[in-house]
């Protein structure tokens, strides 16, 4: 079976590059694949194998699209427009890069054709807002843009059951997976915690917080700060270290040194892959905060997880739904969160044994269910399926499915949005004949 892979690929700066190539293997073992990339020639060895531009995708018996919510994927997000095919939905909303190809490329009426078709008469009002840049981290959440793209997909996977119960909802009859994130290392064994921290050049007897990945407002990186100040006295062997890259507008390091952090804040930048992992093997805990959400799994919470790390994480959120009570430590985003962040970090870096405790549970849970074999058979056995009904499929999408640009596409989105507001998501009402029919100029006969 012939496979189109779209999706970035190493070194790109998407965590989903990484999370492609580590499956990568395996599907190749299953499938003839094509990896679909921006730029062929910056693909990292040993990943490139048989590659292509967009522009040159060969004819393939099925196209996997591997979608975030970044503009790292917005030549995934276009193909799969254009070429109806297996969507892999790494978060629920993919407002930003929607935003990325309308409003920021100056087509502002697009991107309020694309909130009036998800959410009616109030998605114009807040895209009116969000397109003036006036709404911020949460309005984008609230409103998610995923429509388009969902209805005209051959079937989804989601990484959390947060995103395939929405999928399945909106899409009644369509195949939806539901594919718990797999878990992959560069290292077997993982080095220790004290292996980890004389290569990475951190005291073995500092008690180690680490937030990982990319540094951002939503990822509670201030109220950390907050917390860490608020217990320096108590645990003055406490290091926070960011690895990764950081917003330059949370101006970390100036607010650190204004709380009385010097020396116990460590910002590493962008690091490899194999430091990345040993910055989480040199952790006595872990934060994965989040909010607002679009429905993501982190690959570092699942990374930190297999490793047997004490992980904070939002509540509410997929990070806290997805695992068992005891798995992970969740915190209340509410008023409050600044306080009870500080008390669970206390408590976490003040009993070694309650960390053991959350590392066996952490470590034994995502070793049962993310090994990364099993989760790859998964999606090959669901990419046959939909390649097998990919004709019958192809026909209930054209069925509904009105021309870009022209009036009976316009009504045919109006209609579905009458009948999402009805109640009535992905129903296939079968009016594309009637809607053409009333628009086509009387002196015209009959569609052939």
């Amino acid at each position: 079976m012939r496979l189109n892979l779209w999706s970035p690929l190493p070194p790109s700066p998407s965590g989903i590059a990484d999370y492609v190539a580590e499956a990568l293997p395996l599907l190749t073992r299953a499938f003839e694949v094509t990896r679909v990339v921006e730029d062929p020639q910056a693909v990292a060895e040993p990943w490139a194998g048989r590659r292509c531009r967009p522009e040159d995708a060969p004819s393939a018996d099925l196209d996997l699209y591997q979608i975030g919510n970044s503009p790292a994927h917005a030549f995934v997000y276009r193909a799969a427009l254009r070429r109806p095919g297996v969507v892999v939905l790494h978060e629920w909303s993919v407002h930003h890069l929607v935003l990325h190809e309308t409003v920021e490329r100056g087509d502002v009426s697009a991107y309020l054709r694309e909130m009036r078709r998800a959410h009616g008469e109030s998605g114009t009002f807040v895209g009116r807002q969000v397109a003036r840049a006036l709404g911020g981290d949460l309005l984008p959440a609230l409103f998610p843009l995923n429509d388009r793209l969902l209805e005209g997909s051959l079937g989804v996977v989601a990484l959390t059951e947060f995103v395939r119960a929405r999928a399945a909802r909106r899409l009644p009859g369509r195949p939806v997976l539901g594919l718990p994130h797999h878990l992959a290392l560069p290292f077997d064994p993982p080095p220790t915690r004290e292996e980890a921290r004389r290569t990475l050049g951190l005291p073995e007897d500092a008690l180690v917080l680490v937030a990982p990945g990319l540094a951002t407002a939503n990822k509670g990186l201030l109220e950390l700060l907050d917390a860490a100040a608020a217990l320096r006295d108590r645990h003055p062997k406490l290091l926070l270290v960011v690895a990764g890259d950081a917003d330059p507008s949370l101006e970390l390091v100036e607010r650190g040194n204004a709380l009385g952090l010097q020396g116990r804040l460590r910002l590493t930048g962008r690091l490899s892959l194999e430091d990345f992992v040993r910055h989480l093997c040199a952790a006595d805990v872990v934060s994965s905060l989040r909010f607002p959400s679009h429905g993501e799994m982190s690959g570092a919470l699942v990374r930190a997880l297999g490793l047997g790390r004490p992980v904070l994480v939002t509540a509410g959120s997929p990070a806290t739904e997805e695992f068992p009570e005891g798995v992970v430590v969740p915190v209340d985003p509410g008023p409050s969160f600044r306080a009870e962040l500080t008390a669970l970090l206390d408590r976490l870096l003040g009993d070694p044994g309650l960390r053991e405790r959350i590392s066996r549970l952490a470590r034994d849970f995502v070793a049962a269910e993310h090994a990364l074999g099993p989760t790859v058979e998964r999606l090959a056995a669901f990419l046959r399926e939909v390649a097998g009904r990919r004709a019958a499929l192809e026909r209930d999408i054209e069925a509904d499915r009105g021309e870009e640009g022209t009036l009976a596409g316009f009504l045919l989105e109006e209609i579905r949005w009458g009948a999402r507001d009805l109640g009535l998501p992905g129903v296939p009402l079968g009016l594309r004949p009637l809607v053409e029919t009333l628009v086509r100029p009387p002196d015209e006969g009959p569609p052939a």
